[in-house]
């Protein structure tokens, strides 16, 4: 039998149909994937550069607040930080030369310095009008009303960077550029405009947060589904995770995984579903290694399916930045301190002769007349004054 070309098109489009209806139909469950420092470099301690102006400062103590909050940093005390630029007269300017982070560097021990300078922070307020018609369902009248709107925008510049105190290196540099708005409507006069500080903390929490990413690890979360079939206990091990039992959820998907071994008596779907669902309980568990060859299996049995093919390459993503982590913590961790070289070994030095010793040989050299009367009445004078 022959197929028109629209109904091939629509038996082919089934599949992809079905998939959508899938991920539709089939709850989420959230996994968290940790990122390495932009830097690429695990920071242990870190001071902030004296700030040129209000703006800098704000954001260098937006930023001083979380580090210190997140526990991952140790951050030296301002105050700390000034007295050793008076003490020192290196300034406070914000500025450092390359010879101040040299002096810096001894001063503080192993340390970055972080030098942030906001380079404009310009707030501007803008109206517009609109109209904007609808019919009035009563009297099925066109109504023109006019929109009022106040707008507070902020143009926002920062750049922020990294020096390694110990070899003035610069770790790392950042350009924080920001437009942020907000909007004030009305169909009754002008209304206010938004609060300027509101838009500036609108800035303000941007550019912390890149620059807290470029600082420390971070997390962010993905949501992927998750089979809640009848079959294998799917069903069961969803209500396990919902509850929060990571343990009790990976205990009944290796159960329903076995199950879909030794029974082929459901249909083709269920088995792939078998291996997916336990790969994404690893994953949920942070162990990528475990979850990818059980994804990757789900993903074999059913190449076309988008929600496996999702999942791998996510865990995948996962994999890479955990190895990414690894490699940042080698970097970051201090060297091993060589082991101490021995002694050279020395010659003893030889015992000190007795008086009585001295004295005897004293007068078996003058005996021989090696020393003259003069010598030897001097010599033996020394040696009794030591008895």
């Amino acid at each position: 039998m022959r197929l028109s070309v629209p109904a091939a098109l629509v038996l082919l489009a089934l599949p992809v149909h079905a998939q959508f209806w899938s991920e539709l139909a089939n709850p989420k469950v959230e996994v968290a994937v940790t990122h390495p420092p932009g830097l690429g470099l695990k920071i242990a301690r870190l001071a902030f550069a004296p700030a040129p102006d209000a703006n800098s400062r704000e954001l260098a103590d937006a930023l001083t607040a979380d580090l210190v909050q997140s526990g991952q940093v140790e951050v030296v005390d301002r105050a700390h930080l000034d007295a050793v630029l008076k003490e020192q007269e290196l300034g406070a300017s914000g500025y450092i030369e390359p010879a101040t982070i040299a002096k810096l560097g001894k001063l503080l021990g192993p340390s970055a310095l972080v030098i942030v300078n906001v380079n404009r922070s310009d707030l501007s307020h803008t109206q517009a009008t609109k109209e904007e018609r609808s019919t009035d369902y009563k009297t099925k009248q066109e109504v023109v009303r006019l929109r009022r709107t106040s707008i507070t925008s902020l143009d926002f510049s920062a750049t922020v960077q990294v020096v390694d105190l110990s070899t003035g290196r610069v770790f790392g540099a950042q350009r924080l550029e920001d437009t942020p708005s907000l909007v004030n409507s009305s169909y009754d006069g002008w209304p206010a405009y938004p609060r300027d500080a509101d838009v500036r903390r609108l800035a303000f929490e941007t550019a912390k947060g890149k620059v807290l990413r470029m600082l420390l690890p971070w997390s962010e979360t993905r949501k992927l589904t998750f089979f809640d079939d009848s079959v294998f206990g799917m069903d069961r091990a969803h209500e396990r995770l919902k509850a929060g039992d990571l343990r009790g959820a990976l205990d009944l998907a290796e159960t329903g995984l076995a199950q879909s071994k030794a029974d082929k008596g459901q249909k083709p779907k269920y088995y792939p579903r078998a291996y997916y669902n336990l790969g994404i309980i690893r994953f949920a568990q942070g162990q990528y290694e475990e979850a990818l060859p059980l994804l990757r299996s789900a993903l074999d049995m059913q190449p076309d399916a988008s929600i496996f093919q999702n999942a791998l390459k996510e865990c995948e993503d996962a994999l890479a930045l955990q190895d990414a982590l690894r490699r940042v913590e080698a970097r970051s961790a201090p060297a091993a301190e060589p082991a101490p070289r021995p002694a050279p070994e020395t010659a003893a030095a030889p015992a000190k002769a007795s008086p009585e010793e001295r004295l005897k040989r004293l007068q078996e050299l003058y005996k021989k007349g090696l020393l003259d009367k003069k010598e030897y009445e001097a010599k033996k004078a020394e040696i009794l004054k030591e008895l």
